[in-house]
């Protein structure tokens, strides 16, 4: 567990997981959001994949706060 900017991110997240903090935005929308730290992150364009607890902070402070906290919070 860690907390950043008042969020706690426990556990590992998927890329679903990042769309619905942010409202369900589309994932081309929010790739954009993340186009310059993609390769910081290991983005990957297609398929599957899952990020530790410290990436979701780094997304969140370069994105800023999610609007569903609940998600992170589980």
């Amino acid at each position: 567990m860690s907390e950043k900017n008042g969020v706690k991110t426990i556990g590992k997240f998927c890329k679903r997981d990042f769309l619905q903090m942010y409202d369900n935005v589309a994932i081309d929308v929010f790739e954009s959001w993340i186009e310059d730290i993609k390769t910081e992150i290991g983005w990957k364009p297609k398929g599957k994949q899952v990020f530790p607890p410290r990436v979701a902070e780094r997304i969140i402070q370069h994105i800023g706060q999610p609007i569903r906290v609940s998600i992170l919070n589980n």
